[in-house]
């Protein structure tokens, strides 16, 4: 899941390199919405299969990525730290003690 790989990515010391294919297909993803910015390898075709040529480099998580790990955190945590708000009825995260 992209997700776990940026909450990965997060707490890595940066610039990381990613050997996977699986893993290089989710920084492609994560890019493209801007939650990383990453050196991604160009495509190669090769008798009907097409594969990266080689590793990725991620630079770092935006601030975008970023605030979608917390908004993610939030919702795991939804039913213990988060309440419907009184004015709205909706659900907003509480800070912690």
């Amino acid at each position: 899941m992209p997700m776990q790989l940026l909450e990965r990515l997060y707490s890595a010391d940066m610039p990381m390199t990613i050997d996977a294919h699986e893993d290089i297909e989710k920084c492609d993803l994560l890019r493209a919405a801007r939650l990383i910015e990453a050196d991604l390898p160009p495509f190669i075709h090769c008798q009907g299969r097409t594969t990266y040529s080689g590793q990725a480099t991620v630079m770092r998580v935006t601030a975008r990525g970023e605030a979608a790990l917390k908004m993610r955190a939030c919702s795991l945590l939804n039913s213990v730290q988060c309440s419907p708000c009184p004015v709205t009825s909706d659900a907003r995260c509480r800070d912690g003690p």
